[in-house]
């Protein structure tokens, strides 16, 4: 697991890296301290997980998030951020972030948040998941959490890649089949989830704690 870790606090890298290290101890990670080192380090080299501070010094707010997504759109981004209203949040997950952790969280939620990402899982802060929103997966999945909802393998694998925030372009050519048929798929998880939007169907995905395959 390779993971670079942008924010411009040094301790808060150091500590993200700490809990990283207990969860997986051959983990490697990368440190930057702007959106410009951050964008260096990802041309360098791939990264299995981006961890990006909202607010860095040389790219403000979203701006960071957007650039990142836009340069590198098929490397996963989860957020790490003092701010964590519900409209931040939804909106950094309509910009393509896979996970939101708040800095506010103590040392066992942060562990958590990680864990759950390293799992393949998809984390976010307890304000968004009490809202009311999707289906739970169907009772005949219930007891399998690799296989949620009543989904083919092919509609799991797009949901999955949803949830990396790639655009139906990008998982068309993931998969190798149609933008047309990539779109079928997605009405049909939509469908199944019951929910309206991408950025729903990766909030249902976390709220129910289930696990996707590998992107």
């Amino acid at each position: 697991m390779r993971v670079l870790i942008i924010d411009d606090h040094a301790l808060v890298r150091d500590g993200i890296a700490t809990v990283i290290r207990s969860l997986d101890p051959d983990a490697e990670i990368g440190h930057a301290g702007t959106c410009a080192e951050g964008m260096a380090a990802a041309e360098s080299a791939p990264w299995d997980l981006v961890l990006l501070d909202l607010n860095l010094p040389d790219r403000p707010g979203f701006h960071a998030l957007e650039h990142f997504r836009s340069t590198y759109p098929e490397m996963p981004v989860a957020v790490v951020s003092g701010q964590e209203d519900r409209d931040t949040v939804v909106r950094a997950l309509d910009l393509g972030a896979k996970a939101f952790l708040p800095k506010s969280s103590d040392t066992d939620r942060i562990r958590a948040g990680l864990e759950a990402l390293l799992d393949g899982r998809v984390f976010l802060p307890e304000s968004v998941l009490h809202e009311r929103i999707g289906t739970a997966p169907s009772a005949e999945a219930s007891g399998d959490r690799s296989k949620p909802w009543n989904l083919t393998e092919r509609q799991l694998e797009v949901l999955a890649l949803i949830v990396a925030g790639l655009p139906n372009k990008l998982i068309a050519r993931r998969l190798d089949i149609a933008d047309s048929t990539v779109k079928i798929h997605v009405s049909a998880i939509l469908r199944e989830l019951r929910v309206t939007s991408r950025t729903q169907a990766v909030i249902a995905v976390a709220k129910y704690g289930v696990k996707l395959p590998v992107a």
